[in-house]
């Protein structure tokens, strides 16, 4: 099986990867080296998007060196030590069956260059992958990368296995062993009520044809099932799938039980089992403070009313709860649900406790202990970095009201947060919630850590980790079928270009063009280039978009 991944740019983009770390001269630029990112440029990357991003990054790096007391040799070093290949999909160094992205740059802006003992097999730049034919076994291949800084180099060997092509047989095999029916709801093999969805294809591109064994309950395709009556009682259907490639097929079959139709009486048995009331917040049917949600219809198709034994304390409906005064007690009230299904019809009773109401002092007690602040993102107390919500009721109905003790930092309603800039270390806040009640109130201090501005290395680190590609309803890494989202900002504020290596199959944008019937599976690389100030890494994916069934 041949995958070959087009386009130069995402290996030329890989050349951004760290590069900014660099200084702006190599040692020995005098003799005319150049760093990553003004290589990457020159090469020609095709992509003017990610030429600008290229372009700005290395303006933006003039003058902005971290590392500038670092030798040549431990550049290399730890460029050589943090050196990995990206496999596609399940692929490791001893199971590859697809392209792979080699990084031709170290985070520490040495240059990376690759040289493959079989480049039949793994082409230099990893972009090209033959796997053998059926029959001829497995192909080890020796990948050497060459990391340079200045007149520094130093070579770090991989040794990867490249399977070889699946015979006609394992292929029907596997994707026979995979093969599986998708239930609805929480139907299953012995309980069968609604329609299937049968699989067209498998894994291995084998075609999938199904058969019904009586398609008056289940036709061929799965989406139609019509359940048997009751007298008829529950009916075994079996579906036989015929897996087929190229001249090879296997059927595989699966014993399913459809449940017949219940009668009304059945049907409102079931649905009594099930009826439940939920219940807002933290009550229970023991402690009712707030409105009910009641079911006006089971499952199985019953119709539900609801009748209050006090209306004046929870209503039919509900939704709506007059807590007994402070003082005067808790309430009992009893609800009876009645479900009716044709001409059959049951009662079931709810006792609920209705709870008195509080007292100021208990109201702001309660709120008190209840009460948090609600974080932005994955921010906590200590680790502050975006603006927050502050209540400004309590849960049991006291007004609260929030005073900070340095609103140049938190604005006392949590709506402004301004980082210390970068270098400057973290500042302590302490946001102060008065929470009143009538003529009753208490106070509740929160202290707060607001952490520094990143500075544009962290930035870009921190994106890079969190960086992720969004995939459609069931689609993954293994298997692309639908457009893909791709952030154009990452979570701390660093641009991100994305760089297609077959923008015919997958677009710069997420753009989805499946491969035609029997076209096979396509391997892409996107890489990101991710850039704030004058730093810049990037990231790569390896993805397979599935052909066309």
């Amino acid at each position: 099986m041949k995958t070959k991944i087009l386009l130069c740019t995402a290996a030329l983009s890989l050349m951004v990867t760290g590069a900014a770390f660099a200084n702006e001269e190599h040692p020995g630029n005098h003799a005319g080296k150049k760093t990553g990112l003004e290589n990457a440029l020159e090469r020609g990357e095709k992509n003017e998007t990610a030429r600008e991003a290229i372009r700005r990054a290395i303006e933006r790096k003039q003058g902005k060196h971290n590392e500038t007391n670092w030798t040549i040799e431990q550049r290399v070093a730890v460029d050589l030590k943090e050196l990995e290949i990206t496999y596609g999909n399940t692929d490791s160094k001893d199971k590859v069956t697809q392209a792979i992205a080699l990084p031709l740059a170290g985070t520490h802006g040495s240059t990376i260059t690759w040289k493959s003992s079989a480049p039949s097999i793994i082409s230099d730049d990893g972009q090209t992958v033959i796997r053998p034919s059926a029959g001829q076994g497995d192909a080890v291949v020796t990948l050497i990368a060459t990391v340079s800084y200045g007149d520094v180099s130093k070579t770090k060997t991989f040794t990867l296995t490249v399977l070889q092509q699946n015979s006609e047989a394992q292929r029907v095999a596997s994707d026979k062993a995979a093969l599986a029916i998708t239930f609805s709801g929480t139907d299953t093999a012995t309980s069968v009520t609604k329609p299937l969805v049968l699989p067209l294809s498998g894994t291995n591109a084998s075609t999938i044809t199904w058969v019904s064994s009586n398609t008056s309950i289940i036709s061929n395709d799965g989406k139609t099932l019509n359940r048997p009556t009751t007298a008829q009682g529950d009916s075994v259907v079996t579906i036989t799938a015929t897996i087929t490639y190229g001249s090879v097929s296997d059927t595989k079959t699966f014993s399913l039980t459809v449940k017949s139709l219940l009668t009304d009486a059945q049907e409102v048995a079931a649905d009594k089992a099930l009826l439940t009331i939920t219940f807002s917040g933290t009550d229970t049917a023991n402690s009712v403070t707030q409105p009910l949600t009641l079911p006006l219809s089971g499952p199985n198709g019953s119709t539900i009313t609801w009748v209050s034994s006090n209306t004046s304390v929870i209503s039919n409906d509900g939704k709506t709860v007059q807590r007994p005064s402070a003082g005067s007690g808790d309430a009992s009230v009893v609800l009876t649900a009645i479900l009716t299904n044709g001409s059959s019809s049951e009662f079931k009773t709810f006792t609920l406790t209705v709870k008195q109401q509080l007292t100021d002092i208990q109201r702001v007690a309660v709120d008190k202990e209840a009460l948090a602040i609600v974080y932005g993102g994955t921010d906590t107390a200590s680790n502050v970095t975006q603006a927050m919500t502050l209540p400004l009721t309590g849960v049991n109905g006291s007004s609260i009201s929030w005073v900070s003790n340095n609103p140049s930092i938190i604005s006392s309603d949590g709506r402004t947060v301004s980082r210390p800039i970068a270098g400057q270390s973290d500042v302590t806040v302490v946001l102060n919630a008065i929470i009143s009640a009538g003529g009753y109130s208490d106070t509740k201090s929160f202290i707060l850590t607001v952490k520094q501005q990143l500075t544009d290395a962290q930035r870009v680190a921190a994106d890079k980790s969190a960086l992720a590609i969004t995939f459609g309803t069931s689609d993954s890494v293994s298997s692309v079928m639908s457009n893909i989202g791709l952030p154009a900002i990452g979570p701390n504020g660093s641009n991100v270009v994305w760089i297609s290596s077959n923008t015919a199959v997958i677009s710069n944008t997420g753009v989805v063009t499946r491969p035609a019937v029997a076209g096979g599976d396509a391997s892409v690389i996107m890489t990101a280039v991710i850039t704030s100030g004058g730093y810049a890494e990037t990231k790569a994916f390896v993805l397979t978009v599935k052909q066309l069934p």
